[in-house]
């Protein structure tokens, strides 16, 4: 039996603190078989940049442990506290940031540095929302929904210095429904990250977490999206609009077209035979209606006026979607 294997626990998203509380709640932590050695969050001021921020650090002062607002995305400025706690693993969860190589190779060299630890032990480990190797990268979410997919997973894997590409370890498979949102999705991506804590304290504690390597021939990768990217546009069907608008609700800045007074987020989609027609289809909110043509016909444009509009494209530049 292994003495208390050390966690340290990164994340400024929903996901990470979902899955850190399936951790704090399993048996493996109740029983002291886990110790959670630190836990490192996004500070305040990256919560607007961030979609689906969540600070770690109620999170932390409830179970009386401690908290570091992460200096930079890939820890370099925490290379130093980290090898001083001396971590059998990093569960990295919902970060935007590739965390560098000297961050990665703290736990292997706690592994050298301590005789009661199997070869298997140790490591850096993530969560994913999609099957991996199928959606590598950025906002997987929107994109799950945007390309229709009927079917998705959240994948636990071992980090490395790509993204995304590293051994599984486990996969929980979601099931995407036809008029499923990003809000949904989301919804069930988070209950299914506090599952896969729970099932991964097990492992942690026995310091037996294994993973299978990826099929690189099976690999997809999906590009980045900006909020300037969720703009609905005339070449477009009805379909991909309904799709697009579905897949930019919940935490993720609105689809939108742009008016006479500017930018108009949207928040549902109406099939329209013809505008005349608005008032006979959808009865409590005609008067907001928008008519919009499309690449095969009209349709009617619910417009979110309790939601910011889409920021400007220099504005987007620098905002990423997690999760």
């Amino acid at each position: 039996m292994y003495r208390q294997t050390r966690l340290v626990l990164v994340s400024g998203h929903a996901f990470g603190a979902a899955a850190f509380a399936g951790i704090l709640s399993s048996d493996a932590f109740l029983e002291s078989q886990l110790e959670v050695s630190a836990v490192i969050g996004l500070p305040a001021e990256q919560a607007r940049k961030t979609v689906g921020y969540r600070s770690l650090a109620p999170l932390a002062a409830e179970h009386n442990l401690q908290y570091l607002d992460a200096p930079d995305g890939r820890l370099a400025g925490l290379v130093g506290p980290l090898r001083s706690i001396r971590p059998h693993y990093l569960l990295v969860i919902g970060w935007s940031s590739l965390v560098g190589a000297d961050v990665l190779r703290i736990p292997a060299d706690t592994a050298a540095a301590e005789r009661d630890m199997p070869p298997e032990g140790g490591g850096c480990i993530g969560m994913h929302p999609t099957k991996l190797p199928e959606g590598r990268g950025q906002a997987p979410i929107p994109w799950t929904i945007i390309k229709g997919l009927s079917h998705t997973a959240l994948s636990v894997f071992f980090l490395e210095e790509a993204a995304d590409t590293g051994p599984v370890i486990a996969q929980y498979p979601v099931e995407v429904r036809p008029r499923e949102t990003a809000s949904s999705l989301f919804y069930k991506m988070e209950h299914v990250h506090f599952r896969a804590g729970a099932d991964l304290a097990t492992d942690l504690a026995a310091r037996s977490v294994t993973g299978a390597k990826q099929d690189e021939s099976a690999a997809t990768r999906w590009p980045k999206r900006r909020p300037a990217d969720g703009e609905l546009a005339p070449t477009m069907t009805g379909a991909e609009i309904d799709r697009q608008v579905r897949a930019l609700l919940g935490p993720y800045p609105r689809a939108f077209v742009t008016g006479e007074r500017g930018r108009i987020p949207v928040r549902g989609v109406v099939p329209l035979v013809s505008p005349l027609s608005q008032r006979r289809v959808v009865q409590d909110v005609d008067e907001y209606l928008l008519p919009f043509r499309c690449a095969d016909g009209v349709v009617g444009l619910i417009p979110d006026s309790g939601h910011e509009p889409a920021p400007s494209r220099s504005a987007a530049e620098g905002a990423d979607q997690p999760g």
